[in-house]
Parts: structure tokens; sequence; C-alpha cells
């Protein structure tokens, strides 16, 4: 296991030597060197939700790259490829532009609520009861959600998928679904969800949908 603090040199000598640059926007992700943690205000998963104020472990930036012309105006996560794109990125004050983080290592800490934009085009609202081993996590509700149209595509969504993951506490687990089932207000999926850290294990999910 990398320390804190190897954490924290590793992503400083990543950056050592890079120009920051004037940016603007108003909430850039921030990276506390003392604790080898690092925080999103907003952070979109895989194109579709988003999370308020998330927080990562970082064990290792991984490939670090300045000015990626990749990163657009959201800090994002992509599940495939595993890659962290942060517009602005608060390291020791100093401000950098366009940061992505390819294959990093991290472990979730916490984060917040769940929502989807606005401007989606969606009339339902979505809550979510996951049992990880049976014992419930709190209720998650996303508004403004499009509701699927039938079973296939409420069962191959990836960002409900994830949304399982993140609500179960284990963002960085392997996720294997075993049924699937939608009724037109209501959904239902089980699976395993298989972690490797602290302990590994297996983990009996089930988790309940309702359109409302």
């Amino acid at each position: 296991m990398i320390s804190l603090r190897n954490s924290a040199l590793a992503l400083a000598v990543a950056m050592a030597g890079l120009a920051a640059a004037p940016a603007h926007a108003a909430d850039p992700a921030v990276f506390d060197a003392a604790t080898g943690r690092l925080r999103f205000p907003i952070l979109q998963i895989d194109g579709n939700l988003k999370f308020r104020d998330v927080v990562i472990q970082l064990v290792s930036p991984g490939q670090l790259r300045l000015n990626d012309a990749s990163v657009g105006a959201e800090i994002s996560f992509t599940s495939a490829g595993n890659v962290l794109r942060i517009p602005q990125l608060n390291f020791g004050g100093t401000l950098y532009p366009a940061v992505s983080l390819t294959s990093p290592g991290f472990t979730l800490v916490s984060f917040g609520d769940v929502v989807i934009d606005a401007g989606s085009p969606s009339n339902a609202t979505l809550d979510i009861r996951v049992t990880a081993q049976g014992t419930p996590v709190p209720l998650i509700t996303i508004n403004n959600v499009p509701k699927p149209t039938n079973q296939a595509a409420f069962c191959n969504d990836p960002a409900l998928q994830q949304t399982v993951l993140e609500n179960a506490g284990a963002a960085q687990a392997t996720w294997t679904m075993s049924t699937c089932t939608f009724s037109g207000n209501t959904g239902r999926m089980t699976g395993t969800l298989t972690i490797t850290t602290p302990v590994a294990a297996a983990i009996p999910i089930v988790a309940n949908f309702t359109y409302r």
C-alpha cells in the first residue's frame, strides 16, 4: 500500500515543471497534500449521473496530462479507460488547467447527493433502494430522469449499474448482474459486488428502482 505522503509526493512530482495558466471556472477540484485526498464539488460519471461533494483517496495519480484537449467543462470520470478529467485542479493554491489522470489509483471516501442536468429530457423522479449483504443503504433519489421504454433499456443502462455501485460505497468494485426485471414503473437488479480491498469479498446486492 502506498502511503498518503507518497501519494501526495507522486502527484507533486508528476506536476513539477508544469506551468499553471489562468482559469476562471468557479469550482475547481482541490487536492490536499496533507491527507492525499482529492475533492470534487460535482463529479460526472460516464457522461450521465452527477454526484455532489465527492472525495477520493488518491493512491497514485497514474498518467497525468496538463492542457489535455479531451477535458471538457465538467469534472468527469469515465469508467471505460479509467480516466479522470478535471477542468481546474487546485494544488497548493495554484490552479492547473485541463488536467487528466489516466488509470489513477484511488478509493472512494464519500459522496453527496446525486443530480442530473435539469435540461435533460425527462419526466420522472427515480428512487433507488440498495441492500448490500442484507443491510439497507440510504435512499438515493434522482430528479428529472428519463424513464426506460422497456426492460432491455433498463437492464442495459450502465449509468444505473454505476449508481448501484456508488450507492453501495464501492465505486471501484466489480459488479456482476444475476437478474434484472422491469415492469414500466418499477425495476429490480440483483447481483454480486466483488471487492479486493481492504479484504477480498463477494457481497450480494439487491437494488429496487421506482419511477414516479
